[in-house]
C-alpha cells in the first residue's frame, strides 16, 4: 500500500471574522417565531413552524453574538422525534437548558450566541463504547479471504502494533472527534478532546465513576481454556455489581470456546460469575444462542456491537435481530482501525448496509442512530447525562450536514470530512470556520476536503494538527476525501467455502439456499457452536434470526411460562424460593439469603485501618472502616487516617476510586471497600464513601526521614523534621526503568524519601524545593517511600 501517497489533508485555511457562513445579525433573526414558508416541501418530523435562513456557504451561520450561552436552531434529533426547525439552548456552564420547538423562555434568560443550522441536523454527540485507541495509528489489515473462529486464532499471528507514542493516541481521538464523537471507551486515551469514559483523567469534567473496561474478563489472555468455569476471573460478580458500568469482551467467536465464555459470565452457580445484569454491556457477543440473548434481555444487560470488525475477522457477527426482537439494547462501537471502522459514522454505515442487505430492514434509521447515542450512553452508564438532547443533560452535541441526506440519514451517511460543528459541554472543538471564529476564535484553521474549518487541537492537546501529524507521519489519516477510507475492512459477510454473498437461490447470502433456509431473507449462517443446525428454539419452522417471537412460552419445559417462572432456564416445577427473593432455589447461589440480582451477598467486616495494614491475608475482603478523617485528595482517590490511633502507626491508608472525589481534608467519613495491594502499597479499592458527623484536623506526626521511611507510617500524615539534603529535580527512572513521574525531589539521598505531588493542590510546587520542614501523607511507589504534600502550607514552619 503506497502510504506515502495517502496523507491527511492538513492545509491550513484562514479563519476571519466575516466570511462564508456568517450572517450579519439583525433583530428579526434573533427570535424563535420566524414565519412559516407554506411552499417548502414536507419533511418527516415534528414541524416547529420555523423556517431558517440558509447559510451563505455551508451548514450553519452565526446570527447574533450574545452575552452567555449558546442557541442552536435546526432539525433537532430529540427523544420525541425530529423537531423540524427546533432549538437547543445551552447555558453558560454547558448544560442543556432547553431542547424543544419553543425555547423562548430559556433564550430570554441567557442572551446567548445564536447559530442557525438551516442545512444541518442537531444530534447528541456520538458515543463510542468500544475502541482500542492506543492501537489507532495502524492501517487496516488486508485479511483477504482469511476468516477465523475465535479471537485467539488470530491473536499473535496478525501484526497489530500499538501507537508509537501518546501523539498517536491523540491523532486517533481527533479522528473520532471530527466525525462527531464526543465520548468513548477506548481502553486508554489522552486528556483533552474526546471524553475517555474509562480513564479518570480523561473525563473532561464529567462527574461519573469511570467505566470498567475489560478485554480479558476471564483472565485468558494467554489463550488457555478453562473447563467447568475454572477461569481466573478479573472480577467477581460482587465486585462487578458495584461498578456503575462494566464493559467486558465476551464471546468473540463462533465456536464452543466463545459460547463457554458467556455461559461462565451469565450465572451464579457452577463456578460462574454473573456479569450479565443491567450495569453490564457485553462487547461482541457473537457466539451466543437465542437463550443467551434472552438471558441478556431479561436481565437488562446491553450488547456493544462492532459489526465491521466481526465481519472482517469471522465472517459472522452478533445475532442482533434476535436480541432486538427480545427487547435488548444494542450500542455500536468501532473496535479499532486494524479490522474495524475508523469512525462512528463508518460503523453506522456498516450497520446500515447489513440492515438493508442481510436483515430485511428490521432496524429503522432512528434505531441505528440510537445505537450511537442513547443506547451507547446506557451501555456506558451515562444515560442520565449524555446521549440525549434534553434539559439538564450535558451539552455534548454534533451538527451534521443535511444538504444531501436529512434527519437520521444525515448522521448515518455523514461525509468523510466529518461533522459541521462539535461541542463538548457547550465548548466548540471543531466546526465550520465562520462559526468557530466566533465560538472558539483561538483555535487553528483547518482544511477539510476543501471546506474551511476550525479545530482546537492545540488548545486541547498542546500540539497543532501539523505537529501531531509530524509526530506520527505514517499514521492512518484523519479522513479520506471523496469516499470511504482506503483499505477499510469489509462489511460484506463471507467465509471461504461456506458463503460469499447473495446469489439467485440464496437471497441473504448465508450459504443456505432459500429452499432449506429457515430465514431466507435474514442472514443466519451455520456456526460450529450450533452443531450444523439453524437455531429454531420454538420449533415452528421459522428460524430464530427472523422469528418475531423466537422463544417457546416455556423454555425449560417445567410447565410454567417464562414470564412467571422464577428460574425460566432451569426446570423447577415446584418453584421453591426459600428466601423469597424472586429467584428460585435451583438457580440461586444462596437460596437462603435474599439476593435477587447476583450471587451471594458479600460479608462485610467492620475493621480498623491498623487491622487491615497488619493482616495481609485480608486482601480481597470487603471491609468497612470509620469514622476516619480525610487527610489528602488526589485525582484518583483520597487518603484517610484513624483519629483514634494515638501513636499513628498503621493508622492511614490510600482509598483508590479511579476518579477525583469531592471530599476535603478534614472531612469525617465511613468507607466500605475491598482490601487491595498495588505494587506493594496497601490500599482500599471499589469504595463506597459516605459522610459521618463533623470534621476533624489530624495533627501531622513529627518524624525523622529514617522513621518516616518505614512500613508503619505508610498512609500516615507526617512532618519530616531532619531534611539535610535535597536533589531537585529527581529522575525516578533510577528506582524503576518504567517510572516517569515528573517534578520529584529526593531528600537525604538514596536512603531517604521522594517528595511527590500526587495530592498537591497548591500553586508553586517547584518554588518549595528545599524548603523545610515538609509535611504530607506517606506513600510507597516504585520501590521507594514518598511523601505527598497537599498544598503550599505543607512546606516550612
Amino acid at each position: 500500500m503506497p502510504r506515502h501517497a495517502l496523507t491527511a489533508l492538513l492545509l491550513l485555511a484562514a479563519c476571519s471574522d466575516k466570511g462564508p457562513g456568517v450572517v450579519v445579525p439583525d433583530d428579526t433573526a434573533a427570535t424563535d417565531d420566524t414565519a412559516v414558508d407554506d411552499t417548502a416541501p414536507q419533511r418527516e418530523g415534528i414541524d416547529c413552524g420555523v423556517t431558517l435562513e440558509p447559510a451563505q456557504d455551508g451548514v450553519c451561520a452565526v446570527v447574533s453574538v450574545g452575552g452567555e450561552g449558546l442557541w442552536l436552531r435546526g432539525d433537532v434529533l430529540s427523544p420525541e422525534g425530529i423537531l423540524l426547525g427546533g432549538s437547543v439552548v445551552l447555558d453558560d456552564e454547558g448544560l442543556i437548558a432547553c431542547a424543544a420547538c419553543d425555547c423562548a423562555e430559556a433564550v430570554a434568560g441567557l442572551d446567548p450566541v445564536q447559530v442557525d443550522c438551516a442545512a444541518g441536523v442537531i444530534s447528541p454527540g456520538l458515543i463510542n463504547p468500544h475502541d482500542h485507541i492506543t492501537y489507532t495509528e495502524g492501517w487496516p489489515i488486508d485479511l483477504g479471504e482469511t476468516r477465523y473462529d475465535h479471537r485467539h486464532d488470530w491473536r499473535g499471528s496478525l501484526t497489530t502494533p500499538s501507537n508509537g507514542n501518546s501523539d498517536g493516541t491523540r491523532w486517533g481521538e481527533l479522528r473520532q472527534l471530527l466525525a462527531g464523537t464526543t465520548s468513548m471507551v477506548g481502553s486508554g486515551g489522552e486528556p483533552g478532546g474526546v471524553r475517555n469514559l474509562d480513564e479518570g483523567d480523561g473525563l473532561e469534567g464529567l462527574d461519573i465513576d469511570v467505566v470498567v473496561n475489560e478485554t480479558f474478563p476471564l483472565g485468558d489472555s494467554n489463550e488457555t481454556f478453562r473447563s467447568n468455569c475454572g477461569w481466573s476471573y478479573r472480577h467477581t460478580e460482587a465486585e462487578i455489581g458495584r461498578f456503575d458500568a462494566y464493559v467486558p469482551h465476551v464471546a468473540e467467536g463462533i465456536d464452543t470456546y466463545a459460547a463457554a465464555e458467556f455461559a461462565c459470565q451469565s450465572a451464579s452457580t457452577g463456578g460462574a460469575e454473573d456479569a450479565t445484569e443491567a450495569n453490564t454491556a457485553h462487547i461482541h457477543g457473537i457466539g451466543l444462542t437465542t437463550t443467551d440473548y434472552y438471558r441478556m434481555a431479561r436481565d437488562h444487560a446491553q450488547l456493544v456491537w462492532s459489526p465491521r470488525s466481526n465481519i472482517a475477522l469471522y465472517g459472522h457477527t452478533a445475532q442482533v435481530t434476535i436480541f432486538h426482537r427480545l427487547g435488548g439494547t444494542i450500542a455500536l462501537g468501532t473496535d479499532w482501525t486494524y479490522s474495524g471502522s475508523a469512525t462512528m459514522p463508518r460503523e453506522l454505515a456498516c450497520a446500515d448496509q447489513l440492515n438493508q442487505q442481510q436483515y430485511g430492514g428490521l432496524f429503522t434509521d432512528a434505531d441505528l442512530w440510537r445505537m450511537a447515542t442513547e443506547n451507547a450512553a446506557i451501555a456506558t452508564g451515562v444515560a442520565d447525562r449524555l446521549g440525549r438532547l434534553e434539559a439538564g443533560f450535558v451539552g455534548d452535541i454534533a451538527v451534521f450536514d443535511a444538504r444531501n441526506e436529512e434527519g437520521y440519514r444525515a448522521v448515518i451517511e455523514a461525509p468523510p470530512e466529518g461533522a459541521a460543528l462539535v461541542l463538548r459541554s457547550g465548548e466548540a472543538l471543531y466546526g465550520e470556520a465562520a462559526v468557530m471564529s466566533v465560538l472558539s476564535p483561538e483555535c487553528e484553521a483547518f482544511d477539510a476536503c476543501g471546506s474551511a474549518r476550525g479545530l482546537c487541537a492545540e488548545a486541547e492537546y498542546g500540539d497543532t494538527v501539523e505537529e501531531l501529524a509530524d509526530s506520527a507521519p505514517d499514521a492512518y489519516p484523519l479522513f479520506f476525501c471523496g469516499g470511504p477510507p482506503i483499505g477499510e475492512p469489509t462489511c460484506a459477510p463471507s467465509r471461504p467455502g461456506e458463503y460469499g454473498g447473495a446469489t439467485t437461490d440464496d437471497a441473504d447470502g448465508d450459504g443456505l439456499t432459500d429452499d432449506v433456509d429457515l430465514c431466507p431473507t435474514v442472514f443466519a449462517p451455520l456456526r460450529p457452536l450450533d452443531d450444523g443446525v439453524q437455531p429454531d428454539l420454538d420449533g415452528d419452522g421459522v428460524g430464530d434470526a427472523c422469528d418475531e417471537t423466537p422463544l417457546p412460552e416455556d423454555i425449560d419445559g417445567d410447565g410454567i411460562e417464562n414470564s412467571a417462572d422464577n428460574c425460566p432456564l432451569d426446570a423447577n416445577e415446584p418453584q421453591d424460593d426459600a428466601d423469597q427473593d424472586g429467584r428460585g432455589d435451583v438457580c440461586d447461589a444462596c437460596p437462603t439469603t435474599a439476593n435477587p440480582d447476583r450471587g451471594c451477598p458479600e460479608e462485610v467486616h467492620v475493621i480498623t485501618i491498623d487491622e487491615i495494614r497488619t493482616t495481609p491475608s485480608d486482601i480481597g475482603t470487603r471491609v468497612q472502616i470509620g469514622p476516619v478523617v480525610v487527610t489528602g485528595v488526589g485525582d484518583q482517590g483520597i487518603t484517610v487516617q484513624d483519629p483514634a490511633d494515638e501513636d499513628g502507626r498503621y493508622a492511614g491508608i490510600y482509598v483508590y476510586s479511579g476518579g477525583r472525589e469531592s471530599w476535603s481534608v478534614g472531612d469525617v467519613v465511613t468507607v466500605l471497600a475491598t482490601v487491595g495491594d498495588y505494587y506493594g502499597e496497601g490500599q482500599l479499592q471499589e469504595p463506597e464513601i459516605t459522610a459521618a458527623a463533623g470534621d476533624y484536623a489530624i495533627t501531622p506526626l513529627p518524624l525523622t526521614v529514617a522513621e518516616a521511611a518505614t512500613e508503619p507510617y505508610e498512609g500516615v500524615l507526617v512532618t519530616l523534621t531532619d531534611i539535610t539534603e535535597v536533589e531537585y529535580p529527581y529522575d525516578c527512572a533510577a528506582d524503576g526503568t518504567g517510572c516517569a513521574d515528573p517534578e520529584l525531589w529526593q531528600v537525604n539521598g538514596r536512603s531517604g524519601i521522594i517528595v511527590f505531588d500526587r495530592l498537591y493542590e497548591g500553586s508553586a510546587w517547584a518554588e518549595h524545593a528545599g524548603e523545610t520542614p515538609v509535611t504530607g501523607v506517606m506513600n510507597w511507589r516504585w520501590e521507594r517511600r514518598r511523601i505527598m504534600p497537599r498544598g503550599d502550607d505543607d512546606f516550612g514552619e
